[in-house]
């Protein structure tokens, strides 16, 4: 017998998953349970940012959805995931959302957008992590293609993250850096007192895992702080390409940086960016790479950086950003690798004009034949002539690495971004550790310089086999930010932590009407089934009353179904979600 019942949510999955909103924490029944991640797994803001949340917290998400989605006592329930009404937490709790159907259960960005299109109220666009006015909006759906282009390309692979070593290096103690994708790791700046002084804890994390992953090239985008020799005498390249905080790089400059990153890249090695905070100036130069290799809108390519390194990309870059993408993708047809070695970038190879590149083959070509004629003593005056020497395109050997497909930006195009030049940024933030021991940010640290949601939809549930307890409440639990616990098989510290480390799950029923997920080690990988299909929990270990009990979580594509939306009526939604 199927009973129907009203949801005040957005559907996403008919009787399974839904999205919701509520100033009042929401009590489970028989036919459905409702969660939130919204405490456990906070932002940290840098000023007036606030999200979208990392892929740190977009893993512990998804183990925390399967748990309660494997649960046999919740089988024929729908769940609600909630936040509450604040349009920030709205808009963290809807992304967060539409990147695991993308990135988890492989829906197409259309299939997730579509239930929060033309929401009323709509949602907050996300803002970036300077101090000046926010004057440029990412949204959800920026967020949301540019994590969905990053997967199809290879980028990101939720199968295989590491959430240990993510959570480790993120934090300032440990290094400060993430990888944002193969080729690239973005980094704050380290520091030494003086050349020769010894190495802190952070630097000497950087240099570890540099040498451990088989970095070849350090950037500096900064003033110095250390002694680059660190690197080097660890086989590393550095090199310098310093512009002023809050500025833009020039376009010979990023010629040069994505001609070195090629050279890199094709030696099968990795490109580690850092400027003093390793968010803007780092972010412009990785930003522009992956637009000239992968085809990322500037909106795409910021919101899939900021999901790997919160903050990067700061004021007016926002805008470089923006108003060169199409220049960056069109390098790919009218620009090539140069066979002539870089002093400037340490011997690496720039970015140089096809044309410059063909009229220098040319010219080659014609002194060549000029030697020639001269060593075989020849009586007759070579005709100089243009003429004379074969000026066909199609003639000259390009780098194998060069499409032979030319697109020609057009030269109003060139003169227009050339000249655009934005405003001056104010400053950006800086994680630093206070005399209290705390992570936060600050002025000095700085580089130099409610809504409504009422979307009542109909759900049939099917009669549950077994009524499950009072009605609960699905919520993360809380841990002590400075306590030390187990991820997986590996102890790891989490003293100093940037955010509170209390997303760690396991079941505790209480006499309440309350159900919380609380501390117990989540798995530290999560893969798909042997079939290729969705995402399973291996076997972990979960408390019920107190005591220990062993449990293995299995697929959940027998409770989430196949990927896809369906329309339970043709009324329009009026939710303010």
């Amino acid at each position: 017998m199927h009973r129907k019942v009203k949801v005040d949510a957005i559907e996403f999955l008919k009787n399974k998953v839904y999205l919701g909103a509520y100033d009042n924490t929401p009590e489970n029944t028989d036919q459905l349970i409702y969660f939130t991640v919204e405490e456990a797994l906070p932002y940290n803001a840098f000023h007036l940012d606030f999200g979208p949340l990392h892929i740190g917290h977009l893993y512990r998400f998804a183990v925390a959805l399967h748990n309660i989605l494997n649960d046999p006592e919740n089988g024929n329930k729908a769940v609600i995931f909630y936040s509450s009404q604040s349009p920030n937490s709205r808009a963290n709790a809807a992304c967060l959302l539409c990147c695991y159907l993308v990135l988890v259960q492989d829906w197409a960005p259309h299939q997730v957008l579509q239930p929060i299109a033309q929401m009323e109220h709509p949602f907050m666009p996300f803002r970036d992590a300077g101090y000046s006015r926010a004057d440029f909006e990412l949204t959800i759906q920026d967020v949301v293609y540019g994590i969905w282009r990053a997967k199809e390309r290879g980028m990101v692979d939720i199968t295989n993250f590491n959430l240990e070593e993510y959570e480790q290096y993120e934090r300032v103690d440990q290094g400060d850096f993430n990888v944002i994708s193969n080729d690239f790791v973005a980094f704050a700046s380290p520091k030494q007192s003086r050349p020769g002084a010894p190495l802190n804890e952070p630097f000497r994390k950087v240099l570890q895992y540099f040498v451990a992953h088989d970095v070849q090239l350090v950037v500096r985008l900064n003033s110095h702080l250390y002694d680059k020799k660190e690197f080097e005498k660890r086989g590393i390249n550095h090199i310098d390409m310093i512009f002023e905080d809050g500025t833009c790089p020039t376009m010979e400059l990023v010629q040069k940086f994505i001609g070195a990153s090629e050279t890199v890249i094709s030696n099968n090695g990795k490109i580690a960016v850092h400027c003093k905070a390793g968010l803007g100036r780092t972010g412009c130069l990785i930003g522009a790479y992956l637009i000239y290799t992968h085809g990322f809108t500037a909106s795409e390519c910021i919101g899939y950086m900021r999901m790997m390194r919160p903050g990067m990309v700061v004021g007016p870059q926002q805008h470089w950003l923006y108003l060169h993408q199409n220049e960056f993708r069109d390098w790919r047809h009218t620009m090539v690798l140069d066979t002539i070695s870089d002093s400037s970038i340490g011997g690496l190879f720039s970015l140089i004009s096809l044309d410059l590149y063909k009229s220098r083959e040319r010219e080659r070509r014609r002194r060549e034949r000029l030697q020639h004629a001269s060593r075989n003593s020849r009586s007759t005056e070579m005709d100089e002539d243009e003429d004379d020497v074969v000026d066909v395109d199609d003639s000259i050997e390009l780098p194998p690495s060069t499409p032979l497909r030319r697109r020609e930006a057009s030269g109003q195009l060139k003169r227009a971004t050339s000249n655009a030049v934005p405003i001056e940024n104010p400053g950006q933030p800086r994680k630093y550790v206070g005399a209290d021991g705390r992570f936060t940010n600050s002025d000095e640290e700085q580089d130099e310089g409610p809504y409504n949601s009422t979307a009542n939809t109909t759900v049939e549930i099917g009669s549950p086999k077994k009524k499950a307890d009072v009605g609960t409440v699905m919520t993360l639990g809380k841990e002590n930010r400075y306590s030390s616990k187990k991820i997986g098989n590996h102890s790891s510290p989490v003293a100093h932590h940037r955010y509170p480390q209390s997303q760690f799950y396991r079941k505790i029923t209480t006499t309440t009407t309350t159900t919380t997920i609380a501390s117990s080690p989540p798995p530290t990988r999560v893969g798909h089934n042997a079939d290729g299909g969705l995402l399973k929990v291996p076997k972990q270990r979960a408390v019920t009353n107190g005591k220990e009990k062993s449990s293995r979580i299995g697929s959940i594509e027998r409770v989430l179904g196949k990927p896809g939306v369906r329309k339970v009526s043709g009324k329009r939604y009026t939710s303010g979600l």
